[in-house]
């Protein structure tokens, strides 16, 4: 009985069978995260039992398994920092578990609080923090046009060991103390008040990415390890140079040529588009412009045609034409590109809740036959959520909302900062589409006529 346990624990096939139950759980708890939200998914399986007893013996599998087949006496050093890295990810994932804490922060402009709301199951309890935070003020930012927000942001008084910190949160912009996290995550209806999502994990968040890194470590030596699968594999193609290869080789080419020929099929209307485009030279003068970011930072027009390309098309290039090329022609077609399908959709749902094309929609396609936005009533839904509550469609939703707001400042020629006001105290630059006023009236005409 020993003997046979001892054969299954220490099987390959163990493993592959663990591996895919494993995937399978995630895969659950993803579709669980979509339709009910993340709170869901961890009751119902990221924290279940029996989870815990799969990566339990996913551990003892690994564990077995280099004991068996002798890893460190044959240096198999890849192999065995990578299997130790998924030993301490997973012991990451239990310290986060039993020591972590998870809450919530709601604030009021002019309050102060260091109460965290901490949901246990169907009940809420509440964790008193080691310092006090203080709502000063909180700024929405909407799109310009829009009803939907571009960005939140909370400035806080933090009181902590007699001390006053004033401090900033907002998207990307994390705030630290006495080793709990602040998220911006939402905001109350009337915008007075913030909600900030708290996490404090510093014992299980540094064993994670002590694994991570071992991770890397462990797959770097995987393939360049003398005695790695890899390198055996290189020495003998180095060997190896017959005939039958070189014809391989050849096919192998001959099968991405012709990947890469139907690749590069066009729609109609993007033919339309590619007929009339600017030269590639004249596009890349125009592309060695300075422009200024939102953020202040300055840089070529092509940084910045590169960047909105990929936030809209997922991609470098839109068929034939570069980020150069397609800005020039988006300002100067919008008609044109209003009704091209090329804006990025992944999300298949949405596509069919709001009748969109799938893979890839039209800025014009999330306006109903009054002008209406689509969108507008579940984006809301999804903003009045906390991050940790949207499900998929939430999320792809918000990002299928920034990209139309894109767009749409775009061809109303915003967002692409050219144009410098002397003697400006802020160094601040505009755009075409920007409130002109701060200019005199002559700089302010020629701003405004020189994109058409």
């Amino acid at each position: 009985m020993k003997a046979t346990l001892e054969r299954i624990l220490s099987s390959f096939i163990t493993t592959i069978v663990l591996l895919l139950i494993y995937g399978f759980g995630l895969a659950v708890a993803t579709f669980i995260e979509k339709y009910h939200g993340t709170a869901a998914a961890k009751a119902m399986v990221y924290y279940s039992p029996l989870f815990f007893l799969l990566q339990f013996l996913l551990v003892v599998n690994f564990l077995f398994v280099a004991i068996k087949f002798q890893y460190c006496k044959l240096h198999r050093w890849g192999i065995m920092v990578t299997h130790t890295a998924f030993i301490i990810i997973l012991l990451g994932a239990l310290t986060s578990f039993v020591l972590g804490e998870e809450g919530i922060l709601h604030i009021r402009e002019g309050e102060s609080t260091d109460q965290l709301a901490v949901r246990q199951g169907d009940r809420t309890t509440f964790h008193t923090l080691p310092f006090t935070v203080e709502l000063v003020k909180f700024t929405l930012t909407r799109y310009p046009g829009s009803a939907s927000p571009s960005s939140y942001e909370s400035e806080v008084l933090v009181h902590v060991d007699g001390t006053t910190r004033n401090e900033r949160i907002f998207m990307n912009n994390v705030l630290d103390v006495k080793g709990y996290r602040f998220f911006q995550a939402s905001y109350d209806p009337d915008e007075r008040g913030t909600v900030l999502s708290v996490n404090r994990d510093v014992a299980g968040r540094n064993i994670t990415y002590t694994g991570y890194l071992m991770l890397v470590i462990g797959l770097i030596l995987a393939l360049t390890g003398k005695n790695s699968r890899f390198m055996t594999l290189s020495r003998r193609l180095k060997e190896l140079r017959t005939v039958a290869q070189s014809a391989t080789v050849v096919l192998v080419l001959l099968a991405l040529s012709v990947s890469a020929s139907v690749k590069g099929e066009t729609s109609p209307m993007l033919d339309i588009v590619q007929k009339y485009a600017v030269p590639t030279e004249h596009a890349a003068k125009f592309g060695a412009l300075p422009v200024q970011s939102h953020s202040g930072r300055m840089m070529p027009v092509n940084t910045f045609s590169s960047e909105v390309l990929r936030k809209l098309h997922k991609a470098e290039k839109i068929g034939n034409l570069d980020s150069d090329q397609f800005l020039l022609s988006l300002l100067a077609m919008p008609d044109m590109w209003m009704r091209l399908p090329f804006i990025a959709l992944s999300n298949k749902e949405l596509a069919n809740y709001y009748d969109l094309t799938d893979g890839e929609c039209a800025y014009i396609q999330v306006f109903d036959s009054n002008g209406n936005y689509k969108l507008q009533e579940k984006l809301e839904e999804a903003y009045n959520k906390i991050p940790a509550e949207r499900n998929r469609f939430d999320k792809d939703l918000l990002k299928l909302d920034e990209q139309i707001n894109i767009f749409h400042q775009l061809i109303n020629y915003q967002m692409l900062n050219l144009f410098p006001k002397e003697n400006d105290p802020n160094h601040k630059w505009y755009a075409a589409g920007d409130d002109l006023s701060v200019f005199s009236g002559k700089d302010s005409m020629f701003i405004f006529h020189i994109m058409t």
